[in-house]
């Protein structure tokens, strides 16, 4: 990964370079390095409209409720609360224990003591940012339609955008369809999101190119080991989240004779056990994992859960599913009872989105965003050898949500572009603009009736007690069907369907048009 972007950096550092050089001559050769991948405005447009020569939903006669097909990410953005910030390079002050000084106990009544030290540690964070331009629209096309054959009003039913969403515009259902401009204004929410899923568990600043584009620290890395100061270097353990690992066994298997019961309860235990004793509690946490995860999860739990570590003197024993889904006990004599007990748990975990650990019962948050590996083909993407054809690993997560009883550690936090009103004011551009309380920062680029717009976002996640969160890796588990995906790039992402219609304007037969909508045959 550090080499690619090494390679991405240089060919656009060259690039850039040349522009300098010679401006005139690139300016408007987007096949050119610098600009491949993004829009800008050509004097072509290429925007999608719903009405009119080309629509989509322009042929006459059609119901004018329009069902969406488009999956929307499921993650934690509708669960962890947002801030607005300026700071750039906050520091989040830890109390991290107190030391005891070496050598020997007084002698003497007067002589002396021992002494000790208070350590603390610094913590940091770091914005990302990322942006998203629309394709090219023709304002003059924007309000064009074939005749009075074309359905309107049209209303979309379901949300492009999701429970909790990132809404990137005052809007109402329905009515983004109908305007041009709010159609690509969502377009670009909805690209922003994905990305905001998937660095929210996997951002890394390694992966930055230049100033343009920057990942945030995601939970992959914020929930782990390794903290250290942010001033001096120096480690701080007492801050480290509570790591374990699976190992790539599947999610019914065991490791060293235990089974997964046993690492999550171990993990909530100890994570518990260090929010008690720092001062911490009452504090609230959640388990997430994929939702792929979750359903083999919950298929196993409940047997494993009930009968853990019930054996019997004749030894240690594990659980079987055959094929017909049913569990059975091997090397072991522990009696189980054959009733619904175990289905009705699972069936009750499954609806109720919660897991039962250690007698408590915790929320589960199924996320889309996080790593997946799997097996099979290695040009597959996150392809991992020690997982066979049709299986996949990912992680386990234990997130601290409030401690002290409402004291939120884990949120969002967002560069606050309202504070730059003033000088949006005395740039006089009329071009820039901001949403959603700033969190959003939106420019035009226009020539002449043509225009592009454009947004862009610096978020953070902020963990502030990462030494009560804990992560279990590497657990494999083997889906009867891999889940649909949100992500355009993903093997499991379904699409389809067209994005303009063969019906332009002069496509009736007419004196200057002989031959009709057959006329370049």
């Amino acid at each position: 990964m550090g080499e690619l972007n090494k390679q991405q950096v240089d060919v656009l550092a060259a690039a850039l370079a040349q522009v300098m050089l010679d401006p005139d001559k690139y300016k408007a050769d987007k096949s050119y390095p610098l600009f491949q991948g993004t829009k800008g405005v050509t004097g072509t447009p290429d925007a999608v409209y719903s009405h009119g020569p080309g629509g989509i939903f322009s042929t006459p006669g059609i119901e004018n409720v329009v069902i969406n097909a488009h999956i929307t990410p499921r993650d934690l953005d509708a669960l962890l609360p947002v801030y607005p910030t300026v700071y750039t390079n906050p520091l989040y002050p830890s109390l991290t224990g107190f030391s005891e000084d070496d050598g020997n106990e007084p002698s003497g009544e007067c002589d002396n003591c021992l002494g000790g030290t208070m350590q603390g540690c610094l913590l940091t964070a770091a914005f990302g940012r990322v942006c998203r331009e629309s394709d090219e629209i023709n304002i003059a096309r924007t309000m064009q339609m074939i005749n009075r054959g074309e359905t309107t009003p049209l209303t979309v039913l379901g949300d492009v955008l999701g429970p909790g969403g990132i809404s990137a515009m005052p809007s109402t259902p329905g009515a983004w369809i109908e305007v041009v401009t709010r159609a690509e204004m969502v377009k670009i929410a909805i690209l922003i999101q994905r990305w905001l899923v998937r660095t929210t568990w996997q951002g890394n600043p390694i992966n930055n190119i230049g100033t343009g584009y920057l990942e945030f620290p995601g939970l992959e890395m914020l929930v782990g080991t390794g903290k250290m100061d942010a001033i001096t270097g120096v480690a701080c353990p007492a801050l480290d989240s509570d790591v374990k690992q699976f190992g790539y066994t599947d999610v019914g298997g065991q490791v060293a004779g235990n089974n997964i019961v046993v690492y999550l309860s171990m993990l909530e235990w100890y994570v518990r056990h260090v929010s008690e004793r720092v001062g911490m509690d009452p504090a609230t946490w959640v388990f997430a994992m994929r939702p792929e995860l979750w359903f083999e999860l919950t298929a196993i739990w409940p047997c494993s859960y009930l009968t853990d570590r019930c054996g019997t003197t004749a030894g240690q024993y594990s659980w079987v599913q055959d094929p017909g889904g049913t569990w059975h006990m091997v090397g072991g004599t522990a009696n189980i009872m054959n009733d619904r007990t175990n289905t009705d748990m699972r069936d009750m975990l499954r609806e109720s989105k919660t897991l039962i650990v250690n007698g408590r019962t915790y929320p589960v948050v199924m996320c889309d965003g996080m790593t997946e590996e799997q097996g099979g083909d290695p040009g597959l993407p996150n392809w991992n050898g020690n997982l066979v054809p049709g299986q996949f690993a990912s992680d386990i997560f234990f997130l601290p949500l409030s401690v002290r009883g409402g004291m939120n550690v884990l949120y969002w936090e967002h560069m606050d572009f309202s504070k730059a009103t003033a000088e949006i004011a005395l740039s006089k551009s009329g071009n820039d603009f901001w949403t959603d309380g700033g969190r959003f920062f939106w420019t035009a680029e226009r020539q002449m009736w043509c225009y592009v717009m454009a947004a862009q976002i610096m978020p953070r996640i902020i963990l502030r007690t990462p030494h009560i969160a804990g992560r279990l890796d590497n657990v494999a588990y083997t889906p009867l069907q891999h889940l649909r995906s949100p992500f355009a790039n993903d093997p499991y992402f379904l699409k389809g369907g067209v994005h303009d219609r063969d019906n332009p304007a002069d496509s009736y037969y007419s004196e200057w048009n002989p031959y009709g909508p057959y006329r370049d045959q």
